[in-house]
Order: structure tokens, then C-alpha cells, then sequence
């Protein structure tokens, strides 16, 4: 079909489907929100620095069915290049946040459309919640800023007393949102880092998930299988050498590899205390143990509790583990030394870290809370501050920072480039 056919097409579309929807009514609210979010790091330059306006659409049609729309329209001054001839619309953005429908059938439920899907019962750190993936480019106070919708078939099926199985399955890999950096050098030779190679977008790269959820003496449980992609690259770090066989420079190359992921959780409550839990077994690409560039299978587990400790405040603590399954850490520095890495440092066997919240509600509208993180190894860290207050009725004042910081070659430590303040004013309707 040609353009302008299509142009007609909406043209003489929309004012119907606008009338219809009037007449059945639908819900519509949103909010409009500026937002100006700062690096800390000299020179101070601006991340981000714009406007937004979301509107969503929620409509019931009938006791069968119904649709949710949300839609994101960003004004981003930072993506402006400041030329003369540049449109006046060339730093503006339309995209869906979540745009799908839901078919309520007899023990079944069907969500048809891009979603967020979040599995887990740990605290900012689940290793089962696979599905959506992450924007570390912009953690800010709202998790729509920091997550990604995907588009996905999900089923929700419902037996015996109090017994759920989730089916989820998603058409095309989406990864994380990770600034990919290289050195400028390993020892004398040049770095060249490349676009990251994505799995193929045909059906044999769909990702697809199960999960069989029930409850027993108040305690709430699930189990899960997740057949996908990892959303983290792996960096494979390779010379390439001149016709004399001669070194002239090293390449990065980014890979997204298969993986599988089996899952459980836990939470039940015991008075003003939740306990809960969370681990995985993770079937990474290098299932041997022999690829220094590709994670290794792991299982990882977060053991935590939540505890009120009175109407306005609670807190949370958790301790993550990670055992690094076939893995020889000499073996890999080794390796590493071999493909012109003069300092390696590959993570340890086994690797712990902390985590924690603390939650303060102290208006009505208004409340501050510190979400972190530190490993225990090498003493890096990830610290969220956010305050929310509220001025008037549907409109609140966002502030906080995210903060990085640790050794240089730390998980944490290496992210402290991107550590920045934000300070968001939202006006919802």
C-alpha cells in the first residue's frame, strides 16, 4: 500500500475510532511531567533534560474482555544537535509504554500486546525476573523510566484450589539498556569496539517462560523456567594480526547468548515480618566452564525479610550469593593474559553482596526512601535516594540521585561515569 493511501486511510480512521470511542466511554488519564537529570561527574553535563506527556486509554468491554493503552510523547532538549536547520520536532519522541489487550475466558486469561511482566518476591534483585528488561541508563524514581515493556502472549491459567500456571512468550529479543564502553589500549595495541551482534529476529530466536504458582501453611511459592537470551553482552575480546602474523590491534565484539534459567521463590508473612526468598540456576552458553568472555552457569539466590516497623516506616534487608559452577579463576586470567589483557580480573568463585531499603512515609503524599546495594568483595556500591513530595492534589516533586561507586575494574565502580542527580515535577490527571 503507498504512502499516501495509508495517509488517507488514518485521515478518514481516526475521527471514527475517536467517536467510537467516546460513545463507549473510554478512561482516559495520564500525567505531564518536566524532568532534568544532571551527571555528577565534571563537567556536570546534562543526561537527560525534557518534558513528557503520557496518556493512557483503559476501557472494559464487557465481562470479556478489555484494552490498556499508554503512550509516551518526550520532548528531549539533550537530544538536540543545536543546528540551524535542525526541525523543531527533531528532539521529540512518540512510543507505546504498554499497549495490549485481555480476554478473560473460563479459568483463563489472556494479555495480548506489549506488557511488563515481573516475576520474582526479592527486593530490586530477582534472579527469576527474566522477561523485561532493564534501561541502567536511566533508574530514576518511576519504574517505567528504568524498565522495558516487551511485546509478549501471556496466559494465566487457573486449577484446583489455588493453583496458577503462567505461560509467556515473546516474539523478538529485546536487550538491557548498558552503555558498552572500551578502553582506548591494551598495553600498546588499539581497541576498536563493534555493534553488538543480536540473536536473528525469525521464530526459532523467540523467548518463551513457564511458571506454576500455588500456596501452602501462608506461604506463597512458585516455580519457573525461563528459554531465552541473556540480556547482558558477552564482550568476546579477539587480536587480529597483519600479514606477518603481527598483532595491530584488539577487537570487541558484544554477543547475545542463549540461555536458560530455572527459577523458585518464596514469601509469607509472620506479624509485622515477610520473609522471602529467591533463587535460580542459570544454563549460561559456556556450559563447559572454558570461555572467558561468556558467563559461566551459576546459581544465584537472595535470602530477605521486609519488617514494619511501624505504620510510616519499614525496612528491608537481603544477602545475594553467587557460585560460579566449572570455573577456574587462574584458568581464566590465564586466558585473559593471552588475548592482551595486562591486568585481568575476572570475578571470584563465589561472590556476596547486601542489600537494603528504607522506606519513610512522612505525609500523606510525601515519602523518602534509600534503596542499596554493596558486594562485599571489593567494597562497590549502588545507592538510590528518592524523595517524593507532594504539593497539591496530583502533583509531586521527584528528587534523588543514582549513585555508583567502588574500584575501577568493580561491577559498580566501572558505572561510577554515569552516577547522576534528577529532579522530576509530575502533574497527573
Amino acid at each position: 500500500m503507498k504512502f499516501r493511501h495509508i495517509l488517507l486511510y488514518l485521515i478518514f480512521l481516526l475521527p471514527s475510532v475517536s467517536l467510537t470511542t467516546a460513545a463507549q466511554q473510554v478512561d482516559l488519564s495520564g500525567y505531564l511531567k518536566f524532568f532534568a537529570h544532571p551527571n555528577l561527574n565534571s563537567p556536570f553535563p546534562f543526561d537527560r533534560l525534557g518534558s513528557r506527556l503520557q496518556l493512557t486509554l483503559d476501557r472494559n468491554l464487557g465481562s470479556k474482555a478489555a484494552f490498556f493503552a499508554s503512550f509516551d510523547f518526550n520532548v528531549e532538549e539533550t537530544r538536540s544537535t543545536g543546528r540551524l536547520n535542525e526541525s523543531r520536532a527533531a528532539t521529540t519522541e512518540i512510543y507505546p509504554v504498554e499497549t495490549y489487550i485481555d480476554l478473560f475466558l473460563k479459568n483463563l486469561d489472556l494479555r495480548i500486546g506489549k506488557q511488563f511482566i515481573f516475576w520474582g518476591t526479592a527486593d530490586w534483585i530477582n534472579p527469576t525476573d527474566n522477561l523485561n528488561p532493564w534501561d541502567f541508563q536511566n533508574i530514576a524514581a518511576e519504574i517505567e523510566d528504568y524498565r522495558i515493556a516487551v511485546s509478549a502472549l501471556k496466559a494465566d491459567y487457573y486449577f484446583g484450589d489455588n493453583w496458577t500456571v503462567e505461560g509467556v512468550w515473546i516474539p523478538r529479543f529485546t536487550p538491557h539498556k548498558i552503555p558498552l564502553t572500551a578502553p582506548d589500549s591494551m598495553g600498546h595495541l588499539p581497541v576498536i569496539l563493534l555493534d553488538p551482534t543480536l540473536p536473528r529476529n525469525e521464530l526459532e530466536s523467540s523467548e518463551y517462560a513457564i511458571r506454576l504458582a500455588s500456596q501452602i501453611f501462608q506461604i506463597d511459592y512458585s516455580f519457573s523456567y525461563y528459554h531465552g537470551f541473556d540480556k547482558n553482552p558477552s564482550v568476546l575480546v579477539t587480536p587480529e594480526f597483519d600479514k606477518n602474523f603481527l598483532p595491530v590491534r584488539i577487537v570487541f565484539e558484544p554477543h547475545y547468548f542463549p540461555l536458560q534459567v530455572f527459577g523458585m521463590d518464596f514469601v509469607t508473612t509472620a506479624g509485622k515480618f515477610s520473609l522471602k526468598g529467591e533463587g535460580a540456576y542459570f544454563l549460561t552458553h559456556d556450559r563447559r566452564g572454558t570461555d572467558v568472555f561468556v558467563e559461566n552457569p551459576h546459581i544465584q539466590y537472595v535470602l530477605g525479610s521486609d519488617y514494619n516497623l511501624s505504620d510510616d516506616i519499614s525496612l528491608n534487608a537481603q544477602f545475594i550469593q553467587t557460585i560460579r559452577l566449572k570455573y577456574d579463576r587462574a584458568a581464566e586470567i590465564r586466558r585473559l593474559h593471552q588475548v592482551g589483557n595486562p591486568s585481568p580480573n575476572p570475578p571470584e568463585k563465589y561472590a556476596q553482596s547486601l542489600s537494603g531499603r528504607i522506606h519513610y512515609q512522612f505525609a500523606d503524599f510525601s515519602d523518602v526512601q534509600v534503596i542499596g546495594v554493596v558486594n562485599l568483595r571489593d567494597g562497590d556500591f549502588f545507592l538510590l535516594p528518592i524523595l517524593t513530595y507532594g504539593l497539591a492534589d496530583g502533583l509531586n516533586i521527584f528528587a534523588g540521585a543514582t549513585l555508583f561507586h567502588g574500584p575501577s575494574g568493580s561491577p559498580f565502580g566501572r558505572n561510577e561515569p554515569y552516577s547522576r542527580a534528577f529532579l522530576e515535577v509530575k502533574f497527573s490527571f
